[in-house]
């Protein structure tokens, strides 16, 4: 595996170990369907990264994703509000806002993200204050072949269009990286209606519509473990919802 896997001691050069305190004040979410092959490594890199808290909610997966995780000492719960990443995410935000935790964390289930990366974007949060940190793919590091062309054009089309309408400039709009500070998760979790992949680009528009901070930071990307679910289908899917969004 090349550089970009997480590991004990990717998470010492980020200053992991010495930010104990910071992730005890994190909840980790991980939205999952189907992703057995995947969940235990990722739920061991973020222990490793000093996550302690991790909800994994999963949108009725039939294979063993909730077994793996809760041998693994992580919080398992079905989603609400139906099928699709968009109700596994809501569902978070809820059970996160009945909690206590500062920060909410939320990275993909299928272990292309880093864990130690979001020891990086709570470093920014602090740091700058800001409410919102995104993990951009595209300034970051990827695997070869992690991410088709298709896909980084796409992102970076929609990334721009989007922060254009806001006088911003963004590239990875539809990242699974995000980091929201408590006061922003509450604020935004109202507002938040999606069930599928176009979560992030709703996160992603009533987050500046709010007038929170938000800031882009660079994370690595990973081939991932499993089949994936992003099929041409719902890019079209997630397109549409770009324009709705660019048109409201």
């Amino acid at each position: 595996m090349c550089a970009l896997t997480a590991s004990h001691s990717d998470c010492q050069s980020t200053g992991a170990e010495n930010s104990l305190p910071i992730q005890s004040d994190v909840l980790l979410l991980i939205p999952t369907l189907n992703e057995e092959e995947a969940i235990g490594q990722l739920i061991r890199e973020a222990h490793d990264c000093g996550f302690n808290d991790i909800l994994v909610v999963d949108g009725f997966s039939n294979d063993r994703t909730r077994e793996v995780a809760a041998s693994m000492q992580a919080r398992v719960v079905l989603q609400d509000f139906g099928k699709g990443k968009g109700c596994g995410v809501r569902t978070g935000m809820r059970l996160f806002l009945e909690g206590k935790s500062g920060f909410l964390a939320i990275i993909d289930g299928d272990v292309t993200n880093v864990p130690a990366d979001l020891v990086k974007m709570i470093s920014v949060a602090k740091s700058s204050a800001a409410d919102v940190v995104l993990g951009s793919r595209i300034r970051g590091k990827r695997e070869r072949g992690a991410m088709p062309a298709l896909s980084v054009a796409s992102n970076l089309t929609v990334s721009f269009l989007l922060g254009a309408k806001f006088l911003r400039r963004f590239t990875d709009v539809q990242t699974g990286y995000w980091l929201f500070t408590r006061e922003a998760v509450r604020r935004i979790y109202p507002k938040v209606q999606s069930t599928g992949f176009e979560i992030e680009l709703e996160l992603f528009v009533k987050i500046l519509r709010e007038g929170l901070n938000v800031i882009e930071t660079p994370v690595g990307f990973r081939a991932r473990k499993g089949r994936t679910k992003f099929s041409f289908g719902l890019r079209m899917r997630n397109l549409h919802y770009a324009f709705k969004y660019l048109a409201s």
